[in-house]
């Protein structure tokens, strides 16, 4: 039976055209999202390539007069811009702290819109300080970007709408539904295997279509994010198809089930995400920016009028610095970072404030995010493209670290009074981006398939056994 079932819906959709017309709709919309996805990754690497050439150029300059002066030659250059002093180079040439794209970061824009992927940490400044966030356009930043996460989210589940919302009804409009009930088969399983036969159909030509259209822009080398992306894809159709298969059973009426259809569209991927995301800011508001930086600076005022006793107690803490410089006459400098650690210290909590409420915002959103697939979907692919909030916010803390290794490796040659060389040069430390973030693609996949399984038996089960036509066709 389902052999027949499978010629007759191959041939009923080739001949309404509804093959060609999915495959033309999904092959346009994967390969203009595929393009907007790479010219935004292809931006954001060529924004990397400057500041690394600007790096470079200011490098050459500044190892060219380093390597005069070893030589014992005359630079033209202003004592307090000498190549030599370790303030000088934590303050003019500091290191780049670049974030590069993955592989698939075409697939989602995420939070890339709204952060920055490069950052020069200085000796001077705060960390926490940094600005990580870019101007964009507000009006971009209302409608969203058109890239592969909008797709697959917002606009395959109203193809797979149109696609099902009449499959059952049509038959009943017809008249054919009574004869179907005359079958060696139950209405309900023919409608299951009707379904069924929509489903692999549709999962195929987006799988197909999907692959060549990543594989004809790019070269992917990991294969277990690729693979996890095509199951997640797959298992957010099959929610789809089970909405629009309770939906037949239901309601089995063709103008309403499309409009029931359009509805738990709305609910689902509009309504739930944006309901969630209220509440959060709601139950959980962050503290006023603008009030933590006036805290702040009357902070560092405070500290500016007590820095001769925290240089002392710098010095009392850190006695390999002390005892070399009995005699020596600090500076703005070792005034500076004397107080810096105790900046840090009172500054904490401001900021631990801060990141509390943030961090209960998202909580609140992982709680919820499993009543709504299209949540879970966003964080999947947000997650394999490496542009999600949670990815920014560890970049943000290895570029603190990296600061903090940056400032201890040229702190202590400020105070033993020593100079900035070749070898040191080559000594310093670099930045390297790592991806700490675990991929939770698998979780979310069995919650959207458990998801489909329960609202499928918890509104279909009991039609299961229903060998008859006759309430369908009322």
């Amino acid at each position: 039976m389902f052999t027949n079932n499978l010629k007759y819906e191959l041939k009923l959709l080739i001949r309404s055209n509804w093959l060609i017309l999915i495959l033309l709709s999904i092959t346009l919309l994967f390969t203009f999202a595929i393009y907007n996805g790479n010219s935004n990754v292809s931006k954001r690497e060529n924004d990397i390539a400057k500041m690394k050439a600007a790096l470079a150029k200011k490098d050459s300059l500044m190892l060219a007069n380093l390597t005069n002066i070893e030589k014992g030659e005359k630079v033209d250059i202003p004592y307090w811009r000498m190549p030599t002093e370790p303030m000088t180079i934590g303050y003019r040439h500091p290191r780049l702290a670049i974030m590069q794209p993955h592989e698939l970061s075409f697939i989602a824009t995420g939070q890339s819109d709204m952060y920055t992927h490069f950052k020069s940490p200085t000796v001077y400044g705060n960390n926490f300080a940094l600005d990580y966030s870019e101007m964009v356009n507000p009006v971009q930043l209302l409608f969203g970007n058109f890239d592969l996460a909008f797709v697959i989210i917002y606009i395959l589940p109203l193809l797979i709408i149109a696609f099902t919302f009449n499959v059952l009804s049509k038959e009943k409009e017809l008249g054919t539904l009574r004869l179907l009930g005359a079958q060696p088969i139950s209405v309900i399983r023919w409608l299951l295997q009707k379904i069924s036969i929509r489903f692999l159909i549709f999962s195929v030509i987006v799988i197909v279509v999907l692959l060549i259209s990543i594989f004809s822009t790019t070269t992917i080398h990991n294969a277990t994010d690729l693979i996890g992306l095509l199951f997640m894809v797959v298992g957010y159709i099959l929610f789809w198809f089970a909405l629009a298969c309770i939906v037949n059973i239901k309601i089995n009426d063709s103008s309403k089930n499309a409009l029931t259809l359009i509805g738990l569209w709305l609910l689902i991927v509009m309504v739930i995400p944006a309901t969630i995301n209220q509440i959060g800011n709601s139950m959980y508001p962050t503290p006023s920016r603008l009030k933590m930086i006036n805290e702040i600076r009357l902070i560092k005022k405070e500290n500016e009028e007590k820095q001769n006793e925290i240089l002392n107690e710098y010095l009392r803490n850190h006695p390999e610095f002390a005892q070399e410089n009995e005699k020596q006459k600090f500076g703005f400098w070792h005034n500076y970072f004397a107080s810096e650690k105790v900046m840090e210290e009172k500054t904490k909590p401001l900021l631990a404030s801060y990141d509390i409420q943030l961090q209960k915002q998202q909580n609140l959103i992982s709680t919820f995010k499993y009543i709504s697939p299209a949540i879970l979907m966003q964080e999947s692919l947000n997650n394999i493209a490496g542009t999600s909030e949670k990815h920014y916010n560890d970049y943000k803390k290895q570029v603190v670290e990296f600061s903090d290794e940056w400032r201890n490796y040229l702190v202590p040659m400020l105070f033993k009074k020593q100079k900035f060389n070749l070898k040191a040069y080559n000594d310093m430390p670099a930045f390297v981006y790592k991806n700490r973030i675990k991929n939770s693609i698998w979780i979310h996949l069995a919650a959207v398939i458990g998801v489909s399984i329960l609202l499928f038996l918890g509104f279909v089960g009991k039609n299961l056994k229903d060998k008859s036509a006759q309430k369908l066709s009322l």
